[in-house]
């Protein structure tokens, strides 16, 4: 018998705090500039990568990914919610890209 899986289960393990660290410190390099996203999909390989490795689903990713994202005080004040949702979109776009590319 098939089981679905249950997203709001807790992540079998906790990704390293030096890659969470590296991403929201690419994240907010990319929200003061988001012309060069080159640091932030490095971030979010290395972010990815190790996902994959602790067998992370690419949901609980995104919520750890959404976590980091709206806890950045640079988000939190911002003034223009359209903007902070396109941001945030093309963000996510990154990551799924990165964690189904390998």
């Amino acid at each position: 018998m098939m089981m679905a899986f249950d997203s709001s289960h807790t992540p079998p393990s906790r990704l390293d705090d030096s890659t969470v660290n590296a991403v929201r410190d690419a994240l907010r390099l990319y929200l003061a500039d988001s012309s060069e996203p080159g640091a932030l999909q490095r971030a979010l390989l290395q972010l990815s990568a190790e996902a994959r490795d602790k067998d992370l689903h690419a949901e609980q990713l995104l919520v750890l990914l959404k976590d980091i994202w709206y806890a950045l005080p640079e988000v939190r004040t911002m003034t223009h919610t359209t903007e902070q949702v396109r941001l945030l979109q093309r963000v996510v776009t990154m990551c799924i890209k990165e964690y189904y590319s390998a």
